[in-house]
Order: C-alpha cells, then structure tokens, then sequence
C-alpha cells in the first residue's frame, strides 16, 4: 500500500518540476535579425534577435527561420532532447513495480519528458557578391561589375 500511495505522490514529477515549456535566448549573428519560429501543435512566433521566450516541449522540433539586410534567409532546426525526469519516471517504475506507470504517461503527454537547451544561436550567411562581365556594343573594352 505505501509503494503505490508513493506511486501517486511522484506521478507526473517532471510535470511538476519541469513544466510543459523551457526559457530558451535565441541569438544570431548579427543581432537585429527577424525571425520566425514554428512547430508542432500550431506552435508559431516571431521575434527579433536577441530575445528570450518560452518554448513549449510539445512543439519540437521547432523551425528558426531568420532573415537580416545583407543577409541569406538562413534556417535552422531547434530540436528537444530528453530530460533526466524520463530515467527518474523509469526508475520509479522498476522501483514500484509499475505502479509509477501513470507519472511517465503524465509527463509524456505534456510534453515535461523533454527540454530544449538554455541557448540558441545561429550565424547567417551573408549575400553572395555575384560577378557580371559585360562588353560593349561599340567594341570597347569589357567591364567588370559586382552585383549583390
């Protein structure tokens, strides 16, 4: 009886402890990018770099989309790894017998088994400079242009 009232108690501790969500700073290089984010779930925003924000777990893997003057639209993935609450829901299982089943299916279904990490940074690629050789109609000499 005092395995599964302990059972209870601990059902869903990374729901409780974590949270559905992480605090994640996302920076680029340079700053002062637009960016858009979206994920799972219906998950979107849009911000501009630097900026903190919390990113639910359910919506990983979330897509960082920036775009800044002189710049490439440059994309990049923000994936979610697991916590360490899912190896304390395993081992609560193997410690009650099962019993603790009802934590991992809570946590799993809010997204608390999952985190994403503290920091986000992306560098841009900045625009090509293209190279235009063009010849004159009157025979003159070939001139070399760039353009962005």
């Amino acid at each position: 009886m005092r395995i599964v009232l302990a059972a209870l108690l601990v059902a869903g501790c990374a729901s409780m402890v974590v949270g559905p969500s992480s605090e994640v700073g996302i920076a680029t290089q340079p700053a002062g990018a637009r960016c858009a984010l979206s994920g799972a779930d219906g998950f979107a925003a849009e911000i501009t770099t630097p900026a903190v924000l919390q990113l639910p777990h359910k919506a990983a893997p979330i897509t960082v989309a920036c775009t800044a003057p002189g710049y490439r639209r440059t994309v990049n993935t923000l994936n979610a790894g697991g916590s360490g609450w899912l190896w304390a829901n395993t081992a609560f299982i193997a410690f009650t017998g099962g019993a603790a089943v009802l934590g991992m299916v809570v946590d799993e279904a809010v997204g608390a088994s999952t985190s994403y990490r503290k920091d986000f940074s992306m560098e841009l690629d900045a625009e090509a400079v293209r190279r235009i050789r063009a010849t004159q109609r009157n025979g003159g000499p070939a001139l070399d242009l760039s353009a962005p």
